[in-house]
C-alpha cells in the first residue's frame, strides 16, 4: 500500500515508518525537518508543517490510507486538532477514505470514572484536550477512521502481545511499547473490523 504518515519523526511515528517499510509498503511522510528521517527505499519525505494545506495535500495525494501519529511536543499546542483541519479536507479532495489516528486512553468514551483517568487529566490536561478535539473532528468527518488510544507509552521491542478494546480498563501499571502501538495501527490496514471505532491498547494479560 501507499501510506501517508503524519507525525513520522515522533516516537510512535518512527516505528510506524520502519515497520511499514519493512512490510513492503510505500510511505510518504510530512516532516518539518526531513533530516530526522533517514533515507530508505520506498520512503518519500515532504518538508512542511501539518497546519499548511499545500504540503499536507501533496502528502495525501495518491495514498491508500492516512496514518496520524501526531502528538504535542510543547505544552499548550493544538497540533493534533489543527492537523485534522488540513488532513481531512485533503483526504476528501484526493478521495482517500482510510484514516488511522493515534489518540490517548482517557479521552471521549474511555474517560472512565476513577483515580487513573483523573490523574492523567491532571498531569497532561493540555495533551488530553488536544486529543479530544482531534477525535471530535475525525468523528464528524466522512472517513473510514480508527482511533487507537494507548496506555502509558514506553520504549521497548515489538512483541505483538497486547490487549485492545473499546471498553478496556487501564491502570497506572498499564504500559505499552511505541513499537507495539505501531504494530496494531498498521494491522488496521488489512481489516475493516474496527472502522469507526476508538480502541484502547494496553499490555497483554499474563
Amino acid at each position: 500500500m501507499h501510506l501517508a504518515v503524519f507525525g513520522a519523526t515522533g516516537h510512535t511515528g518512527r516505528h510506524l515508518v520502519d515497520q511499514a517499510l519493512d512490510s513492503g509498503h510505500h510511505v510518504t511522510a510530512l516532516a518539518r525537518d526531513p533530516a530526522k528521517l533517514p533515507a530508505r527505499a520506498r520512503l518519500r519525505v515532504i518538508e512542511g508543517d501539518v497546519r499548511d494545506a499545500e504540503p499536507v495535500a501533496r502528502t495525501v495525494a495518491g495514498a491508500d490510507a492516512v496514518i496520524s501519529a501526531l502528538g504535542q511536543r510543547r505544552w499548550g499546542t493544538t497540533v493534533c486538532a489543527d492537523a485534522m483541519r488540513t488532513v481531512l479536507p485533503a483526504m476528501a479532495a484526493h478521495d482517500v477514505r482510510r484514516l488511522i489516528a493515534l489518540g490517548n486512553h482517557g479521552t471521549g468514551d474511555s474517560r472512565h470514572p476513577g483515580i487513573y483517568t483523573t490523574a492523567v487529566w491532571i498531569a497532561i490536561r493540555s495533551i488530553m484536550r488536544d486529543k479530544e478535539r482531534m477525535e471530535r473532528l475525525i468523528r464528524a468527518g466522512d472517513t473510514a477512521w480508527t482511533i487507537v488510544r494507548p496506555a502509558a507509552l514506553t520504549e521497548g521491542p515489538r512483541t505483538a502481545r497486547y490487549r485492545t478494546g473499546a471498553d478496556l480498563r487501564l491502570t497506572f501499571a498499564s504500559k505499552v511499547a511505541f513499537a507495539d502501538v505501531a504494530d496494531f495501527m498498521l494491522a488496521q490496514l488489512t481489516t475493516d473490523a474496527h472502522v469507526r471505532e476508538a480502541l484502547s491498547i494496553g499490555p497483554a494479560v499474563h
